[in-house]
C-alpha cells in the first residue's frame, strides 16, 4: 500500500455500495464527523465483524476436532 503523508499510517482503499455510502455521509453530516471519521467507523466496524466471524471459525474448528472421527463419519457410510 502507498504510504500517505501521516506518520506511521498506511493508507487503505475500501469500497462500499454507493447508496449506502450516500447513506451514511448524511448520517455524517447531521452528526457533524469529518469524512476521515466516517471512514473509520467504516474500517472499524468491518474488520471487528471479520474479526468476530475468524474467532467463530476458529472455535468451531476446535469443538470439531475434539469430536471423534467415528461420530464425524457416521452419515457418509
Amino acid at each position: 500500500m502507498p504510504r500517505t503523508k501521516a506518520q506511521g499510517m498506511t493508507r487503505i482503499e475500501l469500497y462500499v455500495p454507493t447508496a449506502l455510502f450516500e447513506e451514511a455521509e448524511e448520517l455524517s453530516d447531521f452528526e457533524g464527523w469529518k469524512l476521515a471519521e466516517l471512514h473509520r467507523v467504516f474500517w472499524e466496524n468491518g474488520f471487528g465483524a471479520y474479526v468476530e466471524r475468524s474467532n467463530k471459525r476458529m472455535i468451531n474448528k476446535r469443538l470439531r476436532g475434539k469430536i471423534s472421527p467415528d461420530t464425524t463419519n457416521q452419515g457418509e457410510e
